[in-house]
């Protein structure tokens, strides 16, 4: 949600999360007046010299894997397809790496940090069953 100072020209952002995260298909209009209302009351009593009326809402989809960790690997059946996702919304500030590993993997090249820990197996024994 961004708030706007009306005495200024510089849009706020404030990233408002409700937790605990609930994990289904996404709900894309989620902007109901009691969230409206409680993210004007939080605004308010934390920044009470900042004019709380919303200029501009967005909803931001991310995903998110069981473990909260990305998949970065090659698939099972198909070794000319390299994959990298859900990086539950924290992709960004690691896309330079991100980047570099998926190049040596698509090069056929060793990678230059130990991605054991990313693979999609830890989901499953069974990968290598999918029909894909």
């Amino acid at each position: 949600m961004k708030m706007l100072d009306p005495t200024t020209p510089t849009t706020i952002f404030i990233d408002f999360t409700e937790t605990p995260h609930v994990y289904c298909v996404p709900q894309l209009d989620w902007r109901t007046t009691k969230a409206r209302e409680s993210i004007k009351k939080y605004m308010s009593k934390k920044y009470p010299g900042l004019y709380p009326e919303t200029a501009i809402e967005e909803t931001c989809l991310y995903t998110v894997t069981p473990d909260g960790e990305f998949v970065l690997d090659r698939h099972p059946k198909h070794p000319n397809i390299v994959f990298a996702c859900g990086f539950s919304g924290t992709g960004f500030k690691i896309a330079p790496a991100i980047g570099e590993e998926l190049c040596r993997l698509v090069l056929g090249q060793p990678p230059k940090y130990n991605l054991q820990h990313f693979k999609a197996d830890r989901f499953t024994n069974n990968l290598s069953s999918s029909k894909l």
